[in-house]
């Protein structure tokens, strides 16, 4: 095993020791939290969400906003593929996740409130 692959699997552990922290703190705090995926399915599946389709350089976009209560969730995909989720609750950010960015932390909990 060369430095390098030894430091991926280091990161890789590390970000699944503070997934589990976070999610159990979450847990025993009785704090409502939940995954990007987990959000983003909400936010398609809910019937208020407005659906907006484009075809850009050959590939099929999906946006979806919806706005429900305190909550604002912006969401953009392309075929199954998260590209971006962005959550707001009473104007303040609790989530912003970018597929180029955030892949590490895709199945991380989020704090909902």
């Amino acid at each position: 095993m060369n430095g390098s692959d030894f430091k991926d699997r280091a990161l890789h552990a590390m970000h699944a020791l503070t997934d589990n922290m976070k999610e159990r703190f979450y847990s025993i705090a009785d704090i409502p939290s939940s995954a990007v995926p987990e959000l983003a399915e909400f936010v398609k599946q809910h019937p208020d969400t407005e659906v907006m389709e484009k075809h850009l350089l050959g590939n099929s976009y999906m946006f979806y906003t919806l706005n429900m209560d305190n909550y604002q969730l912006y969401l953009e995909t392309r075929e199954d593929r998260i590209l971006q989720l962005d959550g707001y609750t009473n104007g303040k950010k609790f989530v912003s996740h970018r597929s180029y960015r955030d892949f590490e932390d895709l199945h991380s909990p989020i704090k909902l409130n």
